[in-house]
């Protein structure tokens, strides 16, 4: 209601009325100009304050002290142009107007603080917002270093992984290289230990040649009893070849012993050199762990700060995606399988399916069309109200539980209710909201025994037939006016066209019959919201030509 604006410019012509004074019988002049121009100053100022406090954020939590201090001057001007018709007024009334209006001025300085206050806030929440930017460039910049900082770390275990690889490709042809000298001198030694072999089973012929010449040499002296200084001379040929024999013997064995020891010094050297290239293998791959597990912690790292990142922005967008979608019809969660388009797909496939099964059903027990179309209808209505009443006392729990109106124990529970929805801010009240969609399924079960109940009550011709013969068209309804209810704001459903209307084809269409005129409802239209678009055309059964 509009606040009623009195002219600024103040009157010169002053009119004055007599009061009659309880303590006196003679009448007491009261400046009725006076009064006014006072009343409309205080108009004008609070005109002023109220655009100043539609300013500022949070204007909700002042705006129904604001419009009960205007409801108020309105009053206060009837009662005054009351007594300006009357001539009537009485000094105490007046006094009493007096009292209020200075109540009324220090409302005003109330409502002055609280913008002041409002400011303050908005301004903190301004430098908290900059700041949080600010926080966010510097993890952004952070990120982009670590991402240098592993591109280089990336490209030095490529190198070092490059550099490994060609170490183990020498290692392999260096072994190869020893295992080729391996066999080249065992090849070698076994040559020569064959040679000296040869060597010694030449001498050993020899010395059995000449053992044959001596046996020989000595039957010739026993022969011939001669020759014993050839005798002589064979035994030392033969003391002399033994002794060669022993020195070619030393000589083989010293020989064979220094290619032994030749031998086993070169395999301990390429023992040393393969453990030398073993150790060195075994830092670089060391060095290549400790570089991937750096890297990984790196990654981690960044992954985590990505992680929060995302965490940080998918709460700012939730928050933003809650005020926009909170008492907003226009922006719809899409991965809500329950949105208003979906009911009302679902309540035209009820319409088509449920509703002439149900036709059918109720026409078996008995009653004619109108009657079975009257009653389905009242099966949704009923439910559609009912539900409206529960979800307006399921918010108000909710609401009470969160915050502390119910524990005062005086004033009007309505009002409490209405201003605690009021202070709770979008980004909670949200939330709070869902929990009704959420907890849908938990309690359908409770909810479908209840609103039987209540139809059976609040129809006196429902019989329990009736309900039976047409118990999943009875369910549909109750769920489907259920989920109709809990949308914010609620789905709304328009059955009240009263008989001989004038049918509005752009809502509503006819059943069986033809005509322009209304004789009774079907099937009601269904809103997106109270005063919204149309998600489904009504049906009426139009009056005959």
């Amino acid at each position: 209601m509009s606040l009623l604006r009195l002219p600024h410019r103040r009157s010169t012509r002053k009119r004055k009325f007599e009061l009659v004074s309880p303590k006196e019988e003679t009448p007491t002049e009261l400046n009725y100009d006076g009064v006014k121009n006072a009343i409309t100053d205080i108009e004008n100022v609070l005109n002023d304050m109220r655009k100043k406090v539609k300013q500022t954020k949070k204007v909700r939590v002042r705006e129904n002290s604001f419009e009960a201090a205007k409801q108020y001057m309105t009053n206060l001007h009837s009662h005054i142009q009351f007594l300006n018709e009357s001539f009537g007024v009485r000094f105490p009334e007046v006094v009493r107007l007096e009292k209020e209006l200075r109540q009324l001025e220090d409302a005003l300085r109330i409502v002055e603080n609280d913008k002041s206050e409002l400011e303050r806030k908005v301004k903190e929440w301004s430098s908290v917002k900059k700041e949080q930017t600010t926080k966010l460039q510097e993890k952004e910049y952070e990120l982009q270093v670590c991402r240098e900082k592993t591109q280089e770390q990336a490209k030095k275990l490529h190198e070092i992984e490059y550099e490994l690889q060609v170490c183990r490709e020498k290692t392999q042809e260096r072994e190869k290289e020893l295992q080729k000298q391996e066999n080249e001198q065992d090849a070698r030694f076994a040559e020569q230990l064959q040679g000296k072999e040869r060597i010694i089973e030449g001498q050993k012929i020899t010395i059995t040649r000449l053992e044959d010449q001596i046996k020989t040499k000595d039957n010739d002296i026993e022969s011939l009893k001669q020759g014993q200084e050839m005798r002589n001379a064979v035994q030392e040929e033969l003391q002399t070849k033994e002794s060669e024999i022993l020195k070619l013997k030393d000589t083989n064995e010293r020989e064979k012993q220094m290619i032994v020891d030749h031998y086993k010094e070169t395999i301990q050297n390429k023992e040393r050199e393969i453990h030398r290239m073993q150790v060195d293998l075994q830092r670089k791959e060391n060095t290549v762990q400790q570089l991937l597990k750096q890297r990984d912690e790196e990654k981690a790292a960044k992954e985590d700060e990505r992680k929060q990142k995302d965490e940080a922005l998918t709460r700012l967008s939730a928050i933003a995606g809650d005020r926009l979608r909170n008492n907003n019809p226009g922006i719809t969660d899409l991965s809500d399988p329950n949105r208003p388009m979906k009911i009302a797909e679902k309540f035209t496939e009820m319409y088509d399916n449920d509703w002439t099964d149900s036709m059918e059903a109720l026409e078996d027990l008995g009653l004619n069309e109108e009657e079975c179309v009257i009653m389905l209808l009242h099966f949704l209505t009923d439910s559609y109200e009912e539900c409206g009443k529960l979800v307006a006392e399921l918010d108000r729990h909710i609401e009470q539980a969160v915050t502390l109106t119910h524990c005062e124990q005086d004033g009007d529970k309505s009002g409490e209710s209405s201003s605690s929805s009021q202070n709770i801010p979008p980004e909670i009240l949200k939330p709070i909201k869902d929990i009704r969609r959420k907890m849908t399924v938990n309690n359908m079960e409770i909810l479908q025994k209840k609103l039987l109940d209540h139809l059976k009550i609040v129809r006196m011709d429902v019989k329990d037939d009736h309900i039976s013969a047409c118990s999943k068209f009875v369910a549909d309804c109750i769920k489907y006016a259920w989920m109709m209810q809990i949308q914010d704001p609620p789905v709304y459903i328009e059955w009240d066209f009263p008989s001989d209307t004038k049918i509005d084809t752009n809502i509503l269409r006819s059943y069986t019959k033809a005509g322009d005129q209304v004789d009774f409802i079907v099937w009601p239209v269904l809103y997106l919201h109270k005063d919204g678009p149309v998600l489904n055309k009504g049906v009426v059964q139009p009056k005959s030509k």
